[in-house]
């Protein structure tokens, strides 16, 4: 074997075993006595009749000694251990990926001719024989299923894939944050006109800071901690006191909990005093360090009654389509009915107080008394006193309070200025489970209204939303009707949301707890280290799934249609990361 140096040629196909290439595959051997590792997965050039050259991948790669090939009965272990191992030519079992005419690559139609040199790749010719994209976002190194990186060789998501959405699956600690992370710095850095969104339940994601990203958070105010933190004064030092507070439960959240130490502070309020009433209102807070590396700006976040009253569902999807169908009416007739301004609250106090309608030796509570009148049944008028309740006990909505005589008052921002080029997280730490969700559909319903004038405008406009936790916001729906209004978020976000430059990257460790539309609507899998019965769910090969359930953190399964054939990466952290 003159042709084979065991650096640069490993060995030849064998004429000992058939090369066959099928409608359903390939299947080549190769015949080596390269004392050398040739791991599973492993890519190798075969280098056929004139131009053209093959990409092949191990796919068994077997040890056997002259004893072993003869049958020679072993009668003892003292016999076994007498016989001295002589190694036979090792024979590597190889499937065909790609068929390659100089950089012309598809799938095999041909087998390669008999003692065919096989050769270990040069540097990025397996990235050019995969056809893999040359630009978009950097995913990871291409790798082995053990985890080993081919060097060189390097997998990119193009734009156009991503704006058809990913799903990430991984068990926790298999490198989910990590690369949603490095998707957010890669657009970051590299494309002008994004925005990129991240739903932070931790509080990872604030710490892109340290990539010299400026970041803009999207705060909600608790009507509970206004009023804890509240402190008399004028307005100027209720605002100052109001914002240093919240900054500093912020940073307690995102910073000091992961045990990072910022340094000196130097912090800017933006606010303003509305002349009724002396009202005070925080427009945003800009913390950075002395040297200007951290830049971080905090916006107070709440709701009105006034802004969400018709569009509850929307935000809660707790409404039964009878409760619905009434809903508007229901709300006319207590506004009819009642005097002064609404809120949640008041709506549900008068609902829920006693009537002058006597009946059955009791008074009637108000809300039977409005079913009563509009022909309704009592069920749908409790069905839309639960749901207002769970709004207004969400501590989100209608969030004000005064003291000494000044009114500290938390609107909901304007979207414009938020939703321009840059990166915006809204932070989720420490909020309860409904007003996650309520904060989290509304600024969505805000993301695809803005985008449409803004994509239409400017066709490499872009938003790209990173969904972590996804089973939280997006969940199997426990009704009919919380079904319904999560596929009219999930629609909106994704079929409809691809007309307006929005791209979905959702991301879980739970797959069985996620709305099955997320499945279907995600044409990018990236499946790192999971469970068996989680790989099954995701239609991963049977093969592969011995590497997954097991891989290194970052290690990765990637299946798309913008890739040929499914590959495995390496996620290298690039964004900072802690944990």
């Amino acid at each position: 074997m003159e042709s084979v140096d065991c650096k640069t040629y490993v060995g030849l196909i064998t004429r000992l075993m058939a090369s066959a290439v099928s409608l359903e595959g390939s299947e080549v051997y190769m015949i080596t006595e390269c004392d050398m590792d040739f791991p599973v997965g492993e890519y190798l050039v075969v280098e056929s009749s004139g131009e053209v050259n093959y990409l092949a991948r191990i796919t068994e790669s077997k040890v056997e000694d002259i004893y072993s090939i003869a049958r020679t009965p072993i009668l003892s272990l003292q016999q076994e251990l007498a016989m001295g191992v002589r190694y036979i030519p090792r024979f590597i079992k190889l499937e065909l990926v790609a068929e390659c005419i100089k950089d012309d690559c598809k799938p095999p139609s041909t087998p390669p001719r008999i003692h065919s040199r096989v050769r270990v790749p040069r540097e990025g010719e397996v990235a050019t024989m995969l056809s893999l994209p040359s630009g978009g976002v950097e995913l990871g190194s291409l790798a082995l299923p053990n985890g080993r990186e081919v060097k060189g060789n390097y997998v990119k998501l193009p734009l156009e894939a991503l704006n058809h959405h990913v799903l990430v699956v991984g068990t926790t600690g298999s490198g989910k944050t990590t690369l949603l992370k490095n998707i957010a710095l890669s657009l970051l850095t590299n494309y002008g006109d994004v925005t990129v969104m991240a739903l932070d339940t931790v509080g990872h994601y604030n710490h892109l800071v340290f990539n010299n990203v400026p970041v803009k958070v999207l705060i909600p105010m608790m009507r509970n901690w206004v009023k804890r933190n509240l402190r008399g004064g004028d307005a100027r030092a209720l605002a100052k006191s109001m914002a240093l507070k919240m900054t500093r439960q912020y940073l307690n959240d995102v910073f000091k909990a992961f045990g990072l130490k910022l340094g000196k502070l130097r912090i800017r309020i933006k606010g303003r005093v509305l002349k009724s009433g002396g009202t005070v209102i925080i427009n945003e807070v800009n913390v950075t360090l002395e040297d200007k590396k951290v830049n971080v700006t905090l916006i107070p976040w709440a709701l009105s009654t006034r802004s969400i009253l018709y569009r509850v569902h929307e935000v809660t999807g707790m409404l039964t389509d009878q409760a619905r169908m009434f809903y508007g009416r229901i709300i006319r007739e207590v506004m009819r009915r009642s005097r002064g301004e609404l809120t949640f609250n008041r709506i549900f106090q008068y609902l829920t107080s006693p009537s002058d309608v006597q009946m059955s030796g009791r008074l009637l509570l108000n809300y039977e008394v409005v079913a009563r009148d509009l022909g309704i049944h009592t069920s749908t008028l409790e069905n839309i006193l639960r749901t207002i309740l769970a709004v207004d006990e969400s501590g989100i909505v209608d969030v004000a309070y005064s003291k000494g005589g000044v009114e500290f008052k938390v609107p909901e921002p304007s979207y414009g200025k938020i939703l321009e080029p840059g990166y915006v997280v809204l932070h989720l730490v420490g909020l309860p489970p409904v007003a996650q969700r309520i904060f989290v559909y509304r600024v969505l319903d805000k993301v695809y209204g803005f985008m449409g004038p803004e994509h239409l405008r400017n066709r490499g406009r872009l938003a790209v939303i990173l969904v972590d936790e996804a089973h939280l916001f997006f969940p199997q729906a426990r009704s009919e009707d919380e079904r319904s209004m999560l596929e009219r978020h999930l629609t909106r976000l994704t079929r409809l949301g691809r007309g307006r430059g929005i791209s979905v990257v959702f991301a879980t460790h739970i797959p069985d707890d996620l709305n099955d539309a997320v499945l279907q609507l995600t044409n990018t899998k990236i499946v790192l280290r999971s469970d068996e019965r989680v790989l099954e769910r995701l239609n991963v090969p049977q093969s592969e799934r011995r590497f997954l359930t097991v891989a290194d953190a970052g290690v990765a399964y990637v299946k798309s249609f913008t890739y040929k054939y499914p590959l495995y990466i390496k996620v290298n952290p690039m964004a900072y990361h802690v944990g």
